[in-house]
């Protein structure tokens, strides 16, 4: 069975991995991956704001997040990565069973975390350029009160659809790639069956 997410943080890094948030296209510099982690994550905490201060309602709040997704997420490209060398030869009606069931388990962590991080604001402190359009973006999440201070790194790239999120990084643990072990194991433990891994997916979204 797939572990519980780390903490209340990893749920909302999740479902920001699987929003692959929009930007402008092809960035060319570290400063403009800066602005779109400090300008889209912030947003979205904001909205949780909203959200807590009776502003925006639970069922819009995650309306509008699944909307986003459909709109925004490249969900093949996270798929492929997560499925890792099972991706290679796997039947396309079993890729986009996955592919679907991945997606819901991603926005059932993050509905599942909701409401835990209103008030928080996101603060970029840094970035490290790995090539051309690929970036490290460093961040803090500031906790309201007696709270404790989240550093979260950023995998940022640039593409034919714009800025992305592509992975991120808090307390140490890359989600995506945590993801893939886990999901690649389920799947290696099948004999390569995709199938085993959906299940398990599908098991944790009920």
């Amino acid at each position: 069975m797939l572990r519980q997410p780390l903490t209340a943080i990893t749920g909302m890094l999740a479902a920001l991995l699987l929003l692959a948030l929009s930007g402008h296209a092809f960035a060319q510099s570290a400063s403009e991956a800066e602005a779109f982690v400090q300008r889209e994550a912030q947003e979205v905490i904001n909205a949780l704001q909203a959200f807590r201060d009776g502003e925006l309602d639970e069922a819009t709040l995650r309306r509008n997040f699944r909307d986003r997704v459909d709109q925004l997420a490249d969900v093949p490209r996270i798929t492929g990565f997560v499925l890792g060398r099972f991706r290679r030869g796997a039947d396309e009606a079993e890729l986009e069973e996955f592919r679907t069931v991945f997606r819901e388990f991603a926005i059932n962590v993050y509905e599942r975390e909701l409401g835990n991080y209103a008030g928080q604001t996101l603060d970029v402190t840094g970035s490290v350029t790995r090539a051309p359009g690929d970036f490290i973006v460093r961040s803090t999440v500031r906790a309201r009160g007696n709270g404790e201070d989240v550093a979260v790194n950023w995998r940022v790239m640039s593409g034919d659809n714009g800025l992305r999120v592509v992975d991120a990084e808090v307390m140490g643990v890359w989600l995506a790639q945590t993801q893939r072990e886990e999901i690649t194991s389920i799947i290696g433990n099948a004999g390569g069956d995709i199938s085993a891994a959906t299940r398990a997916l599908r098991q944790r979204t009920r």
